[in-house]
């Protein structure tokens, strides 16, 4: 049941190492200042903060789970630690005889099914009930992972108006064009050159940040799953067998 402690903020630390490798490479090969000149509409700007913003969401929320699932895996430590001794809610914590136990999401969340279902957790029956109550702090945690595929969705809208925005342009410099010579074609075809650039860049920046957004919002999903089996090992195994019968599980 263990991992390596910040294991979820380590790898965001990986990969963001990658961006960032990626990045300065493409700045020092121009790619990037083309990108940015080319794109006429400016959209590529936008996308660039966008990415940025979203992130910075995902240090947040992966700094913040990574912390829950350590204490979770402190709290499991702490029980196995303290086998023969029973458990007794202390607060929106536990506690045993020996003092309190870690806090943390997962603690809070045993102490309010304990204060929601004493009874239950009495006879060792709190199973729909826990179900119940788990979903919903999880809900709560999924949300915040939730914003961020909307986010994403955003992101690649923005780049799909980019690309409109590029093909305004180019069909625009054919719309305005009256006489059609070999001076006013080339004219046409640099306009409608400067048309597709913003049109291509607009997507392809879209596209990039969709998915090096989507790899830490994928990685978010998998910490809140490791955090809710945890949580669920915690309270079947170690927790309510005390509970139920006021001693230390067999």
């Amino acid at each position: 049941m263990t991992q390596p402690k910040h294991l979820p903020l380590l790898l965001w630390f990986c990969l963001f190492g990658l961006v960032v490798f990626g990045a300065v490479v493409c700045v020092d090969q121009g790619l990037v200042q083309a990108m940015v000149e080319a794109d006429q509409s400016r959209i590529c700007i936008v996308l660039i903060v966008m990415y940025g913003i979203g992130l910075g969401h995902t240090f947040r929320r992966t700094l913040y789970l990574s912390r829950e699932i350590d204490r979770a895996d402190a709290l499991t430590a702490a029980l196995a630690t303290r086998g023969e001794e029973p458990i007794s809610v202390q607060g929106r914590g536990l506690a045993t005889p020996g003092g309190a136990l870690p806090a943390g999401l997962v603690a809070e969340y045993l102490a309010d099914l304990y204060a929601a279902h004493p009874r239950a957790l009495a006879a060792n029956e709190a199973g729909e009930a826990g179900s119940e109550l788990l979903e919903a702090y999880a809900s709560k945690l999924r949300s915040a992972n939730d914003f961020g595929w909307f986010y994403i969705d955003v992101m690649l809208k923005v780049g799909f108006l980019g690309t409109l925005v590029g093909f305004i342009l180019m069909l625009g410099s054919i719309a305005d064009t009256a006489t059609l010579d070999a001076t006013t074609m080339q004219k046409v075809l640099k306009q409608m050159s400067i048309g597709m650039s913003t049109a291509l860049y607009t997507t392809l920046a879209s596209l990039v940040g969709g998915i090096l957004l989507g790899i830490p919002y994928q990685l978010l999903e998998r910490a809140l799953d490791r955090l809710v089996e945890t949580a669920i090992y915690i309270k079947e195994v170690q927790v309510m067998p005390r509970l139920a019968a006021g001693r230390p599980a067999a």
